[in-house]
């Protein structure tokens, strides 16, 4: 990376955002197969699976989205596997309640126990990146936010040389 993108990431990490564009959100994820969606809308390339249920804690500073995210798959109540990532990007406010995210996401995929993670820092088994756009809407005088995520994923095991396309339905607290 260059010393000029190096210099232009410190000083926004630098820069104070305005309280206003502060913010923690706490979010709920779905799996697309729990709405009703099995395909790519407007085409015929399905969707892959991805976690029945999940959480996703992103904190805003300004424009500057970082946070983590895990999805699961169950049996019953019994947690099958999961994946767990970072993501970190762009984040905006396009209207005071309409909301637009960028964000990149570096994983471990099919993980089973936490022992698992600790595996992955040290290992690229499963590794997986990818792109997340989302869309939100923040309810009229409630900390409530309601959205979708799109999920491009790159790495993920069975899913071949291209990328792995995924929806998510999200509904959190912002704080």
């Amino acid at each position: 990376m260059s010393a000029r993108a190096l210099l232009a990431l410190a000083c926004v990490a630098v820069a104070t955002p305005a309280a206003s564009e502060v913010s923690l959100g706490l979010e709920l994820p779905g799996g697309a197969q729990h709405l009703g969606i099995s395909r790519v809308p407007g085409s015929s390339e399905p969707l892959a699976g991805v976690g029945d249920l999940g959480a996703v804690m992103l904190l805003r500073l300004g424009p500057i989205g970082l946070g983590a995210s895990a999805d699961g798959n169950f049996d019953g109540r019994t947690l099958q596997r999961f994946n767990a990532s970072g993501v970190a990007g762009l984040v905006t406010d396009l209207l005071p309640a309409l909301r637009l995210e960028l964000l990149a996401e570096v994983g471990a995929a099919d993980l089973r126990s936490a022992a698992d993670v600790r595996t992955q820092v040290s290992s690229d088994w499963n590794r997986f990146y990818g792109f997340r756009p989302g869309l939100s809407l923040k309810l009229p005088f409630l900390p409530v936010r309601a959205g979708v995520w799109g999920l491009a994923r790159w790495g993920l095991p069975g899913s071949g040389d291209g990328p792995a396309l995924g929806l998510l339905g999200r509904l959190g607290v912002e704080f």
